[in-house]
This record gives structure tokens, sequence and C-alpha cells, in this order.
């Protein structure tokens, strides 16, 4: 009875140790850093994230994926889950990002530029599912120029698509503005920070799911995104505080 006992203890602190994120792919960068300075916290934590655009993880979190906690790129896709009753509290909004306009091909890299005729290929996020896509087309919108370069325009499945897609192959794109903070991303400085008066606010909210509702370790690392030693990491890649 003694060996049941702590084998079922071990499970349930097993259980509790693994946190599973699903997020926002414009958070790629930054949470590899805030992820290694929480664990230096709670050195037993397990943390698994998965990466995408944030109406395809809505459907994967409908459709049963365990997940505990959502970062999604704007409020709406976390509001989705939570009116629905995937998850336990309203979102709450733990950053701000910007769009950045990205040409590895050399050219300007401004909304004036798109409608140089030698410029094909402009990639951005898909719109229906990745909120940085939505506030691009906004942009083109209000700047008066998406019907001059619609036919131009190529959908990456998600904001980290459409950074990999620029690089590899795009004339010039539109990509997560924090991705270029990154280390590794450095080497591409041709770039410019898309007007943020164009489109609406890209606010990103958080929620913690059903699934997370017996997990300490979600609500740990809830708070601690909201802290200021994550919010200064959140600053350091380009966002914009919330406190």
């Amino acid at each position: 009875m003694r060996s049941i006992f702590l084998l079922l203890a071990f499970v349930v602190c097993s259980f509790a140790s693994t946190l599973n994120i699903a997020a926002a792919a414009n958070t790629a960068y930054v949470l590899e850093e805030i992820k290694s300075e929480f664990i230096k916290l709670h050195p037993d934590a397990k943390i698994n994230i998965t990466l995408g655009s944030s109406g395809k993880l809505v459907a994967q979190i409908k459709n049963g994926a365990p997940f505990d906690l959502f970062l999604s790129a704007n409020i709406d896709f976390a509001d989705v889950l939570y009116k629905d009753g995937f998850a336990l509290n309203k979102p709450v909004i733990y950053t701000s990002g910007s769009v950045a306009i990205l040409s590895v091909r050399g050219y300007e890299p401004s909304l004036n530029s798109l409608k140089n005729k030698d410029i094909k290929t402009i990639i951005i996020a898909n719109p229906k599912t990745a909120p940085y896509g939505a506030a691009t087309i906004e942009a083109f919108k209000n700047a008066g120029i998406y019907d001059e370069i619609k036919d131009k325009i190529i959908e990456a499945n998600s904001i980290g698509d459409a950074l990999n897609q620029t690089i590899k192959a795009g004339d010039i794109g539109f990509v997560a503005a924090s991705a270029l903070k990154a280390e590794q991303m450095l080497q591409y400085t041709n770039y410019a920070i898309l007007d943020g008066s164009l489109h609406t606010s890209i606010d990103q909210a958080m929620v913690i799911l059903n699934h997370g509702k017996e997990n300490k370790l979600a609500k740990d690392f809830y708070d601690y995104l909201l802290s200021k030693p994550a919010q200064d990491i959140f600053v350091k890649f380009g966002y914009k505080a919330i406190n």
C-alpha cells in the first residue's frame, strides 16, 4: 500500500513539475530567455513550448490538446477560449509587439517601396490566423496601397514562417520586430519598424487553460510573465512593457 502511495505521489509531483505552453510564434526567441530565467527559480520545472499562429493553436486547444497556458498574439484569440469555456480567466495582456519591414535583398524597408516593380514577393503572416499578419494588412489598407500590391502578397502560416520565407526567398517581408533582436538574427540590419499608427495595437494576451487548473507551475509562469524581470526581457526584445 505504501509503495502505491509513493508511486502516486511521484506521478503527481512529476505532472506538477511539467508545464505545457501554447505560444504565438512571435514569442519564440523571447520565451527562450524568459524560460531560462524562470527555471533558475524553479529548477525542477520542465517547460514545453509549442509555437504556432494563434488561430491554429486555438483550434488545437479546442480539439483537446493538453496545454496549460496559452500566450496569444492578440486579445481576441485568448478571449475566444475564455468565452467558449476553455480557459479559467479573462485574457490579461502580457506585452505589446511591433511589426518590422525586413529585406535581405537590399530593398528599402518601407511601405512606399512595395510599389516598386522590381519587388515581386511580399511575405506576410496569414492574417486569418496570425494577428501580426492582420495588423500588416490593416496597415496596407490604411496607407492606401493594398489594392496596388495585393497580387504580390504571399501568406506564410505564422509570423515565424514569414521570417523564414523572407530570409530564404522573399523580396521583402513583414515580421515580428522582436525576432530581429535575437542574437542569431542581428546580422539582418536592413529593416524598419512599421508605423504603429497604421494598425490596431498588437496587445498580446494570455489565459490559463482548463488543463492547467491544478498545475501550480501554470500560475507561477503566468505571474512571472507579468513581473519586472520578465518585462525587462520583453523590452530587450523590442516589445513594449505593460508596467
